[in-house]
């Protein structure tokens, strides 16, 4: 048994749950008991852990482990006392099985010092701590699981025990005497007390413990916020009874929801190509995941940015600006983004950040308590941050974002403008969905750093001055191939920049950075040139791709990439075989729309492709190509689709 154990101030359980405590313990856990639950647990997790690697919290004298050991799982028990760890050892070799023990503060000791696991199980040790640590213990259950793994947490349902709540009560048995004295405090939610034990002859010895008694649904909201989904909800560990006000123990079956992985992961082991279009590990691969060559067309207009900059300040001049009296940059800021859209921004609606993703950071904290909901293949940051702030994301499809959007009523519905299939919806869209969520109380979040393309006019930013529950996010990389300056802005009504500034860090948009942004806004359209380029090469990009066999989705003609639908396997092979890179997106699962959620489109228009928008895909992957724009990659894209042109 390893002991990893170091309390500094040891709390009620590290002593509580010592001999004397497991002298009573005994008569109530019987073997038929036993049995019964370890019956339960072995057909739970044969029929829904992803592997038999199963870790015990909380496992006592090892009477789940080592059964469950017997039953062929890789088990590990975890407990504080070392008294019952050493029963639990002994009751291992007795069975002739292998356990791994250990010795740690569950609630304390984080992280805890073990390997991944496929099931995690938790009987009746479940409450021991405030609801905070808790709260910390199930994240740090699902840490340990494997994406994908199973939780089984039993607890005492409070709602059956109130009922029959008395304060004092006594057992006796065998020369063994325990008296039971405690309060149940219903606004804390917390029973204390104490178990005065008598065995024999022996001095008295009084045990005090301190338990969160809860509620199913108050445990339920707790697996939600940590991060699992509740699959099914158990009754005295009988498979399928539904629990009642009067079930004593309810067991909770629930899995680890995956990870959605970061934006910048699909971008991870490739090195800094500024300054090449080649791919590091194989030469002759073409990359299509980036637009390296869009950087040409807006180049006069950057430039003459930076110069007017630096020539105004100097860099070291501009890097020592730190204005506190204006932590956001708003009243900096104002005016040039006011002559940018053509419209009257106040200070109080403009907020500076550390790029649209340092503000999808700060969004993510409105999302609490949740849900979110979000678009399938949509922009994944936003929720995977809430997820990790405790709130559960849906997704959906622009078909049924009515009807989600009544059903979920979510705090937070997050938008791509264009969408990831390059569906530029307009104002008149955006607005009517903007009012639906208002009904729900729900904030919108639109991301609009691919709108740039588009140009200012085409932006959605004049519509948040119409609807307090509307920000509009824009930054200055994409089209302006300026990402390092780090600077962007959430556009908002007052109240919205009010909470928003509440939780987005001051001083996100550095002086230098800010300096050239604001010059290279205030020339206006710098994209009329790239956008006739995309315009003239995307049509030839997106025939040569369907004669090869591919399913095709152009989007608006103004952005520099068009979507592949990765249906049964056959994309992949295309690009393996042209020595092509792009970027997979998927697959895009739908969860909303899975449960049968119906309803009518927002501003569908006639013809519209289903699948436009992010609906009505299938669930394979989504492929992202960026359209070659320099005549040098525009060659080496026809000359390894030349079969197909």
């Amino acid at each position: 048994m390893s002991d990893a154990r170091r309390p500094d101030s040891p709390p009620w359980y590290l002593t509580f749950f010592e001999e004397d405590f497991w002298a009573v313990a005994d008569h109530e856990y019987t073997p038929e008991r036993t049995g019964a639950e370890v019956d339960y647990l072995a057909t739970v997790l044969d029929a829904s852990a992803p592997g038999r690697r199963v870790l015990d919290l909380g496992c006592g004298t090892g009477r789940h482990a080592v059964a469950l050991a017997e039953r062929g799982f890789g088990v590990t028990g975890v407990d504080s006392g070392g008294w019952a760890l050493g029963r639990a050892e002994a009751a291992a070799v007795a069975a002739g099985v292998s356990v791994d023990w250990l010795r740690i503060d569950l609630l304390r000791e984080l992280p805890w010092p073990v390997d991944e696991f496929d099931a995690v199980v938790c009987v009746q040790s479940f409450g021991w701590g405030s609801d905070t640590r808790q709260l910390r213990l199930l994240q740090e259950v699902r840490r340990v699981l494997v994406p994908g793994g199973l939780l089984i947490l039993d607890h005492s349902n409070v709602l059956a025990i109130a009922g029959n709540y008395v304060p004092e009560a006594t057992f006796e048995t065998g020369g063994l005497r325990a008296d039971f004295r405690r309060t149940y405090r219903t606004a804390s939610g917390r029973s204390t007390g104490e178990i005065e034990v008598r065995r024999g002859d022996a001095e008295p010895v009084v045990i005090h413990d301190d338990v969160r008694m809860y509620q199913p649904a108050e445990v339920r909201d707790l697996l939600t916020r940590a991060g699992f989904t509740v699959e099914r909800v158990d009754a005295d560990f009988a498979v399928g009874r539904e629990p009642a006000p009067t079930t004593r123990y309810v067991q909770f079956v629930a899995r680890s929801r995956a990870d959605t992985p970061a934006a910048i992961t699909a971008w991870e082991g490739r090195r800094d190509t500024r300054g090449s279009t080649q791919d590091e590990v194989h030469p002759s691969t073409l990359d299509l995941r980036w637009s390296p060559d869009e950087f040409e067309f807006v180049r006069p207009w950057v430039d003459a940015a930076f110069g007017s900059a630096y020539e105004d300040g100097g860099l070291a001049e501009l890097s020592r600006a730190y204005p506190l009296s204006d932590p956001f940059s708003a009243d900096l800021a104002a005016p040039a983004l006011s002559g940018h859209f053509g419209l009257d921004l106040a200070p109080d609606m403009v907020t500076a950040g550390a790029g649209a993703t340092g503000l999808l950071h700060a969004c993510a904290a409105l999302a609490v308590p949740g849900p979110v909901l979000r678009l399938a293949g949509g922009h994944p940051d936003l929720p995977r941050w809430a997820v990790r702030l405790g709130a559960e994301t849906i997704t959906t499809r622009f078909d049924d974002l009515a009807a989600a959007l009544d059903r979920h009523t979510p705090s937070v519905l997050v938008l791509d403008r264009p969408t990831i299939t390059g569906d530029l919806f307009g104002r008149e869209r955006l607005e009517e969905i903007a009012e639906t969520a208002r009904a729900c109380g729900t904030t919108v979040v639109l991301d609009e750093a691919y709108a740039v393309y588009a140009g200012p006019g085409a932006s959605c930013v004049p519509a948040v001055a119409e609807h307090p529950n509307l920000i509009v996010l824009r930054s200055m990389s994409k089209g302006y191939c300026c990402g390092g300056l780090r600077v962007g802005f959430a556009f908002a009504a007052p109240e919205s920049t009010r909470r928003l500034r509440e939780i987005t860090p001051p001083l996100g948009a550095g002086g230098a950075g800010l300096a050239v942004a604001l010059r290279l806004l205030a020339q206006g359209d710098v994209f009329g040139a790239l956008r006739t380029r995309i315009t003239e090469v995307k049509p030839v990009v997106a025939r040569t791709l369907r004669r090869a066999g591919l399913k095709v989705t152009e989007g608006a003609g103004c952005l520099p990439w068009v979507t592949v639908d990765g249906e049964r396997g056959a994309a992949s092979v295309v690009w393996e075989k042209r020595g092509v890179r792009v970027k997979e997106i998927g697959p895009v699962e739908v969860v909303c729309g899975a449960e049968g959620v119906s309803g009518t489109a927002f501003g569908g228009r006639s013809g519209e492709e289903p699948g436009s928008g992010g609906s009505g895909r299938g669930d394979g992957p989504l492929y992202k190509i960026a359209v070659p724009l320099s005549e040098a990659r525009l060659t080496a894209f026809l000359d390894a689709f030349a079969d197909a042109r």
